[in-house]
């Protein structure tokens, strides 16, 4: 019997996710999150977002997703005070232009907002009537349409989070823009000053600064959840940025699976990868490890703190495992492709189906190999004999015999697999502890005595 109730996504190896805020008050909300996530805290404005992405460059890996978190000023309801919303559109005011967040549809019900870009501050009723007219939003900030626009141009997925500090009917004070520094820092003597210089001036900034706490305390939870959620799911994908998929039976998983998959993340420069245990492979034995356990071992395998990082983020489906009987790949693509953002509007090549070359050459025996075709393209990688020559001119004739076009893409340029799960069993049944077991999976295996003669 297969595992019951096995999610469809199941987070395995999380890309990493980053956090910029214009402002102190909102990184300290941000770090407050309760998420190892780090925080950059960059300005306020469109020059400032610029920045936080050139340090986002600089890192020795660049995160797959980028969350912007602060307060935003309420347009219309119901985007009132202290309310916070998921950002499912950005409009820039100067132009236009229109972007919509790429995981948005993860935002909890009835969460989600859209928020026009200012290069100033709107700070009356009047000109939030006026913006709000002008651009359709609903929200207004400084950062956003820049903030979209790097994170795009990067191949990042992206995330905003607001918090409302001020809504339709309020005066925002204009001086606030003169109380942070550059950098989002508060200037405790200008403000001093100011306030000397306006009395009045203190009480409209406590009253502004309680409003903001509220609001980032709202936003705050909002920000676990997508944050959750993202790493839960994948990410869009595209031609340039392709959602990767890789099967098998994984009896046991072992180093070269893993390490072959976050090879191919990087030179593909995947955006997710998702991982599809089968329960039955229909042109391979009966496996040896019940499917549950399959699971369990992959499970432990994705967690194991030995294995290296990737951009993308990389999750286990367990389709397969729940519906039970022969895995076929066809029935696989079409239960996830509809759940992969991107998959259906750019085509078959931002789906990519990672196989060796042993597999490839079975590949018109599959059910529905052409449908396949329609839906994903191979990802190949050497699998002893095969030779890249070999590979490569059985691809040439293969194509030709069935008026496939251009295949030469279809093969990585990675190192060859040299390690099969076949192998890893005797030596298992022979009492040995190969190198390819990680310790997780193999405490696993002693656990349920696996592979034992």
């Amino acid at each position: 019997m297969p595992p019951e109730n096995l999610p469809t996504f199941h987070p395995g190896r999380a890309g990493s996710s980053i956090i910029v805020c214009p402002m102190q008050v909102e990184r300290k909300a941000a770090e407050g999150c309760g998420r190892p996530v780090p925080v950059i805290q960059c300005g306020i404005g469109r020059d400032a977002i610029e920045r936080a992405f050139v340090r986002i460059d600089a890192l020795p890996e660049r995160p797959r997703h980028a969350v912007l978190f602060g307060i935003a000023g309420g347009l219309r309801e119901p985007c009132d005070r202290e309310t916070a919303w998921v950002i499912d559109r950005v409009i820039d005011a100067a132009t236009g232009a229109t972007a919509h967040s790429p995981t948005a549809r993860l935002a909890p019900p009835k969460s989600t907002a859209d928020v026009g870009h200012a290069d100033t501050i709107v700070a009356s009723p009047a000109d939030r009537i006026a913006f709000a007219a002008r651009t359709g939003a609903s929200l207004v900030d400084m950062e956003c349409w820049a903030f979209a626009q790097e994170a795009t141009k990067r191949g990042m997925a992206w995330t905003i989070v607001r918090g409302v500090s001020d809504g339709p009917l309020d005066d925002m004070p204009i001086e606030v823009l003169d109380l942070v520094d550059q950098d989002g820092n508060p200037k405790i003597a200008a403000a001093a000053a100011a306030v000397l210089k306006s009395p009045s001036l203190g009480s409209r900034l406590m009253t502004l600064q309680a409003r903001s706490a509220r609001a980032l305390a709202r936003a705050q939870a909002l920000l676990t959840h997508m944050l959750d959620a993202v790493d839960g799911s994948p990410v869009a994908c595209s031609i340039e940025h392709p959602a990767l998929i890789m099967g098998g039976t994984f009896d046991p998983p072992h180093r070269r699976h893993l390490g072959m998959l976050i090879e191919a993340c990087r030179v593909l420069s995947a955006s997710s990868a998702i991982i599809v245990p089968a329960a039955a492979n229909p042109l391979k034995d009966a496996q040896a490890a019940p499917a549950a356990v399959r699971w369990e071992m992959l499970q432990a395998a994705l967690r194991d703190p030995g294995m290296p990082r990737t951009s993308a983020a990389i999750m286990a489906s367990g389709c397969e495992l729940e519906r039970g009987g022969p895995s076929y790949t066809i029935d696989t693509l079409r239960t996830l492709l509809p759940l992969v953002p991107g998959s259906i509007e750019h085509g078959p090549r931002s789906v990519r189906l990672l196989i060796g070359s042993d597999a490839l050459m079975q590949l018109d025996r599959w059910r529905d190999w052409r449908a396949i075709l329609d839906l994903a393209r191979p990802a190949v990688v050497l699998r002893p004999p095969h030779t890249p020559d070999s590979v490569r001119t059985w691809l040439a004739e293969f194509s030709e015999r069935y008026a496939l076009g251009d295949t030469t893409d279809w093969l990585l340029p990675l190192a060859p697999v040299d390690l099969c799960s076949t192998d890893l069993r005797a030596a298992l049944g022979r009492g040995e502890r190969p190198e390819g077991i990680l310790p997780t999976v193999g405490e696993i295996i002693e656990r349920h005595r696996l592979y034992r003669a």
